[in-house]
């Protein structure tokens, strides 16, 4: 009888093991974060920046012990290259989900391979967290897509407000002329439109507009036509490439006044390392920068420095700061749900508000997606770096105007 007895507790002890381990291993060891965004192409120094940032939190978390609450699951950043064909990054984005089994998406830096990518995501019903700028990301009703930046739309207002208390404090006088030029992408002219409409309340006057082909061989004409209208600001909208010349060719002919390009086109060490003195007081609007005076912007330099000891240091992007503060949020909620199922990730995203090391200190998502607390920056090239330059109380540096 007592052998009997032992073996049926023998069997109950089985059983009861063999229910526990069913119950861990429900979930998985290993959760797979993906990343689709440009490796290479036009916008690769930004992709690559955004899964750098994602790594560096992701291996900080595993570091820390993982998923606790799913028991130390330890995060998987899988990346991958949209490059710049938006066919391309919806195929990519397929195989992250089907074939590498990815839980959640990082990506894709480009709005226009952003707005292939959601489409793919809204299908799988799996969740995405964006870096991108542009407005239609959260207007097209889509349930699983989650925007960090602020919208594009409000750049150009930002660009106007920021640099006209700027040179007050500075110079004491606001700024009157402006010369504006844009490229032929749709986001270009999207701010070029919204210039011209709030020209009037900013007290701009618009000295000269001139809208060329992205992708400029020669930037003469559009340098001719800012000398000859002496603006106090040019306000500049392209490719990072067009940027480039133009702005070498503006100091060329002496143009020293504050070049500001719209979204995070100034916000790449190609800039600094091509333009050199030509880049002094090339300004533009971002979400972060290296030299922010907040908590927590520290550890992501260590881990920027440690995983990319070659690069330039410091690094001239705002996706390093990003990628990190999205990597935050993804630890946060697979905390809180305690599962890395898709659609309670998504409910759990939707319902966080999550400490960051970005200017507003935390994220959080309104109902179309879009984040709540963004707070951005002015930075400007100055003596090779580029700094912080205003709002007034994140300002690293004083531009030499």
């Amino acid at each position: 009888m007592s052998r009997l007895v032992k073996a049926l507790g023998i069997l109950v002890t089985a059983v009861s093991l063999a229910g526990s381990a069913s119950s861990v291993s429900a979930e998985p060891a290993e959760i797979v974060i993906g990343a689709p965004n440009a490796m290479t192409g036009s916008f690769g120094e930004a992709g690559r920046r955004v899964v750098t940032g994602l790594q560096i939190a992701a291996e900080q978390i595993n570091k820390d012990g993982g998923i606790k609450s799913m028991g130390g699951a330890k995060l998987k950043v899988v990346p991958v290259d949209t490059s710049d064909n938006p066919t391309q990054a919806a195929s990519v984005t397929q195989r992250l989900i089907n074939e590498n089994g990815a839980k959640i998406l990082v990506g894709a830096n480009t709005s226009a391979m952003t707005l292939s990518v959601q489409i793919e995501a809204e299908r799988a019903e799996i969740p995405l967290l964006t870096t991108s700028y542009a407005d239609p990301i959260v207007q097209r009703g889509l349930k699983y897509t989650f925007k960090l930046p602020p919208l594009g739309s409000g750049l150009a207002e930002l660009q106007m407000v920021y640099i006209k208390e700027m040179l007050k404090e500075l110079k004491g006088q606001a700024p009157k002329r402006a010369a504006v030029f844009v490229g032929s992408d749709s986001a270009s002219q999207s701010v070029l439109k919204a210039t011209l409409e709030l020209a009037g309340k900013y007290e701009f006057d618009i000295v000269s507009q001139i809208s060329f082909q992205s992708g400029l061989t020669d930037p003469t004409q559009i340098v001719s036509a800012a000398l000859q209208s002496k603006p106090d600001v040019v306000f500049l909208s392209s490719f990072t490439s067009d940027v480039i010349l133009v702005t070498r060719a503006l100091r060329a002919v002496n143009i020293t006044v504050p070049v500001i390009t719209g979204g995070g086109g100034v916000s790449t060490d190609t800039i600094g390392a091509t333009l050199g003195k030509a880049s002094e007081n090339l300004m533009g609007i971002v979400c972060w920068n290296w030299d922010l005076p907040i908590d927590g912007v520290k550890p992501v330099l260590d881990g920027y420095k440690a995983m990319e000891p070659n690069a330039p240091f410091p690094p001239a992007s705002e996706t390093i700061g990003t990628g990190y503060s999205l990597g935050m949020v993804i630890r946060s909620a697979l905390e809180k749900a305690g599962t890395a199922d898709p659609k309670k990730l998504r409910e759990t995203i939707a319902s966080l508000e999550v400490a960051a090391p970005m200017p507003g200190g935390k994220i959080a998502f309104a109902e179309n997606g879009q984040n709540k607390f963004i707070q951005p920056i002015m930075v400007g090239w100055i003596d090779g770096q580029l700094r912080t330059v205003w709002p007034k109380q994140y300002q690293a540096a004083k531009p030499k105007l």
